[in-house]
């Protein structure tokens, strides 16, 4: 190559030029975490023009969640750690919050850093939906069968540490089979929407409503240790199921068979819990079936 070609080379590829053109952001930043350079990119990812960050501390941009993390980060960078996959969250000049990925790495020479952003947001809105939806029933939005375990977990756990009880109800749709039969499975799905909403507004923040599938549901009563407030507490969602349903100028009359396990004294695991309370739930079931022939 030629002298002529390398210099024309080399105004070509003049290093500022070409970090404008990237879509990904490139900062520098100094020993002390002010912005000494953002390119052009960081206006279209963050909502700021490079000309308002710098000589500001970049931690004022970040999720005060993520500060800590964050920080710690930036320390092992100093000490000679690349970081090619670095992921925090951000604070658009919008108030949104951004979803970044980085990759960084120290100056010793110069005695900065230099990072790289990608916008990450749209990916983690995917896995947050994706996540969600496997952890969710699609007719409801109740947690599934699978959060249900989790958060029968974390109650157990917590009743550990506080050694304090809880309840699980277990709560079936009585005669669920005839609405379908009758009027068809699409109003039936509509009547299981309509139970579900008014269980949840039955429970307080801490207690949990689940559907196991069909028309079985779950609650966990947090911090309920007598059997009575758990009967007391049962006698107030059936009332509120019991409120007559409209749904396409017909009226549907909807009730609840529920049963109770407590923890720990009916069972000590989630199997056992559930198999209790499924178990009590269909003895009072039968208890109806029988009151109604008599």
């Amino acid at each position: 190559m030629t002298d002529t070609h390398s210099e024309k080379l080399n105004a070509v590829l003049d290093l500022t030029q070409i970090m404008e053109l990237m879509l990904d952001a490139v900062c520098v930043v100094d020993k002390s975490g002010n912005f000494v350079y953002a390119s052009a990119a960081f206006e279209s990812m963050f909502g700021y023009a490079p000309e308002e960050v710098i000589g500001k501390p970049v931690i004022d941009f970040v999720c005060l969640e993520d500060n800590k993390r964050t920080l710690n980060a930036v320390g092992k960078l100093k000490s000679g750690v690349v970081y090619q996959s670095f992921e925090n969250r951000w604070i658009h000049k919008s108030g949104n919050i951004v979803d970044v990925l980085w990759s960084a790495r120290w100056s010793e020479k110069h005695q900065m850093r230099i990072a790289v952003a990608h916008d990450i947001t749209g990916r983690k809105q995917m896995e947050n939906k994706l996540v969600y939806l496997a952890n969710h029933d699609s007719l409801t939005q109740l947690p599934n069968r699978l959060l249900l375990r989790e958060s029968l977990n974390d109650a157990i756990a917590c009743s550990q540490a506080k050694k304090s009880n809880f309840c699980l109800l277990f709560l079936d749709v009585n005669r669920f089979k005839q609405i379908n039969d009758q009027y068809g499975h699409s109003l039936g799905d509509r009547v299981l929407a309509i139970v579900a909403k008014r269980l949840v507004n039955c429970v307080r923040h801490s207690d949990t409503v689940g559907r196991l599938g069909g028309d079985e549901f779950l609650i966990v009563l947090n911090s309920v240790a007598q059997h009575s407030d758990a009967l007391l507490f049962s006698e107030k969602i059936k009332r509120e199921i019991e409120k007559p349903i409209a749904l396409d100028k017909v009226i549907l009359n909807v009730s609840l068979s529920v049963g109770i396990a407590r923890y720990p004294q009916d069972a000590g695991n989630i199997d056992d819990l559930l198999q209790y309370a499924d178990k009590a739930m269909y003895t009072e079931k039968q208890r109806q079936v029988e009151r109604l022939h008599r």
